[in-house]
């Protein structure tokens, strides 16, 4: 084994969904991060930050069956649950905050609107709402082709409802649909940013105790559906928001739903320019000593034990985990 390769880890919501009002919404029990990490002390070296960027970025050295763990979207899963639990075993992860998520006012991003309505109305339900409300403002299928990637634990109709919110739709279209039908069925969306995503308290505290920090956009927009000034827009300034909160020195990040088409040529360009140290895609394998800095992949913690029986063989299918 390489001791250029790594096993970068991708987890978002770690909650007991049964003591929510949610629990359909896909979480990791708590149990199982704790099982998860007993598994991946006993077969890898668990590596920070600093570490992968020194192998991704100056060719040092890893150690044998490197790991790095890597949560995305900000979530306060991460401080109630994850962070106690790395802390007390002496470990560091990498979080991806989105900025208008983590602000002092928090906003409820469109991924996690879809999130929870998915989970309290189910597939059916949303689909026919969402399509109920296109018809209504004479909003056509476009057929765009399926970019999100294929994912193991999603049913044809979720997949294809996910798609049409995050992919197909107008931005101000899905927004406004997104908007309503949240205020319907859930409630105010505002109250419910403050009490799912990272404050900027927590945040500091956590970087204090050694977490790292990285970019996960300003809105969670698909980049690759954006201009090139619209993603100057998107990325340029989290460098200095990350460092301003954190006093980091690098900042690393992570594109939202993360396959290869959701990014482009402009993105790779706009996150060297702003000084992004690496970024992280959701390509399904261990990178590789010839990955590109800011094209590096992770597995998602479905892959792993106590999931699966042992790490994944190599694929080229990416994670729509988030999507």
């Amino acid at each position: 084994m390489s001791d250029r390769t790594c096993l970068i880890v991708m987890y978002h919501y770690v909650r007991d969904t049964t003591a929510t009002s949610f629990p359909d919404i896909r979480a990791l029990p708590p149990q199982l991060l704790a099982q998860q990490l007993d598994w991946l002390q006993q077969h890898y070296t668990v590596i920070d930050q600093a570490a992968l960027e020194a192998a991704a970025c100056r060719h040092a050295p890893l150690p044998p069956d490197a790991a790095l763990l890597t949560f995305d979207d900000g979530l306060v899963d991460h401080y109630r649950t994850v962070f106690p639990l790395l802390r007390a075993r002496g470990l560091r992860g990498t979080f991806f905050i989105a900025e208008d998520a983590c602000a002092p006012a928090p906003r409820l991003l469109a991924v996690h609107k879809v999130h929870f309505l998915l989970a309290y109305l189910g597939a059916e339900a949303f689909g026919r709402a969402v399509l109920r409300a296109c018809e209504a403002i004479g909003l056509p299928r476009t057929g765009s082709p399926e970019v999100l990637g294929r994912d193991r634990w999603d049913d044809g109709g979720v997949r294809a409802i996910k798609h049409l919110v995050s992919y197909e739709l107008p931005f101000d279209a899905a927004d406004r649909i997104l908007d309503e039908l949240f205020a319907g069925h859930i409630g105010d969306a505002a109250a419910f940013a403050r009490e799912l995503y990272l404050a900027p308290a927590m945040i500091r505290e956590m970087a204090a105790a050694g977490m790292a920090f990285g970019h996960h956009t300003r809105t969670h927009r698909m980049l690759a559906r954006l201009t090139a000034a619209e993603q100057d827009a998107e990325l340029r300034g989290g460098v200095a928001w990350i460092r301003g909160m954190t006093g980091q020195e690098t900042v690393s990040f992570c594109y939202p739903w993360g396959g290869p088409q959701t990014y482009t040529r402009d993105t790779l360009r706009i996150l060297r320019e702003s000084g992004y140290s690496v970024a992280f895609n959701t390509v399904r394998r261990r990178m590789q000593p010839e990955d590109q800095r800011y094209e590096l992949p992770r597995i998602d913690t479905r892959d792993l034990p106590p999931y699966t029986a042992s790490e994944p063989a190599p694929a080229p299918a990416f994670s729509a985990e988030e999507a």
